[in-house]
C-alpha cells in the first residue's frame, strides 16, 4: 500500500492544529479554561511545543511546494495543506499570520506589552475564524466519505452497464 505524502501531511497538520486550538483556547481564560482543567502552565507548554512542530510542518510544506514548482510539477495534491487556490491558499495565509503573531507574542511578552497585546488580539480572533472555517471544511469535504447509492446499483463487472453510465447519465 502506497501512502501519499500530501495525505500524511494533511492529517499530521490536522492533529497538530487541533492540539494548538485546544491548548490555545484553554489559555484564553475562564471561558475555555476547563479544556485543560484550568492548568494554564501546562496549556502554555503544550502550545509552545506544538507551535514549534507547526512551524516545522509549515517549513516542510513550503519547501515541498517550492521543489514541485522548480520541477514544473502541476499534479493535483488534493490533501495537501498549502497551494495556489481555494482553502489551501486560505490555510497558507492564516498559517503565516499565526506564525508571525505567535513569534511576536513569544518574544515580546515581557518586553513590549503593546505589541504582545495586539498580536494576542489578532491571534485569538484569527483562531475563531479558522476554527469556523475548519468546521466548514469538514462539512464541505464530507462527501468523500459518503458512498453513492447509484454507484452501488450498477455492478462493476457488467461492461454494458459501464457504457450506459458514461457521461454521468444512467439509462434505465
Amino acid at each position: 500500500m502506497k501512502v501519499r505524502f500530501d495525505f500524511v501531511m494533511h492529517w499530521i497538520w490536522a492533529i497538530v492544529f487541533s492540539i494548538l486550538a485546544l491548548s490555545g483556547l484553554a489559555m484564553v481564560g475562564a471561558r475555555y479554561g476547563w479544556i485543560m482543567n484550568y492548568d494554564i502552565t501546562s496549556a502554555d507548554l503544550i502550545h509552545r511545543v506544538f507551535a514549534a512542530i507547526f512551524v516545522l510542518l509549515t517549513f516542510i510544506s513550503i519547501t515541498y511546494e517550492v521543489i514541485r514548482g522548480l520541477k514544473n510539477d502541476e499534479s493535483n495534491l488534493a490533501w495537501f495543506i498549502i497551494g495556489k487556490k481555494g482553502y489551501q491558499i486560505f490555510t497558507f495565509i492564516t498559517t503565516l499570520i499565526f506564525i508571525i503573531t505567535g513569534v511576536i507574542i513569544w518574544v515580546c511578552m515581557d518586553s513590549n506589552k503593546q505589541a504582545a497585546a495586539f498580536a494576542l488580539y489578532i491571534h485569538e480572533k484569527l483562531t475563531y475564524i479558522v476554527i469556523a472555517s475548519v468546521i466548514w471544511h469538514i462539512y464541505e469535504k464530507s462527501h468523500a466519505l459518503v458512498i453513492s447509492k447509484k454507484s452501488k446499483a450498477i455492478p462493476k463487472a457488467n461492461p454494458k452497464a459501464k457504457k450506459l453510465t458514461q457521461g454521468k447519465k444512467i439509462i434505465k
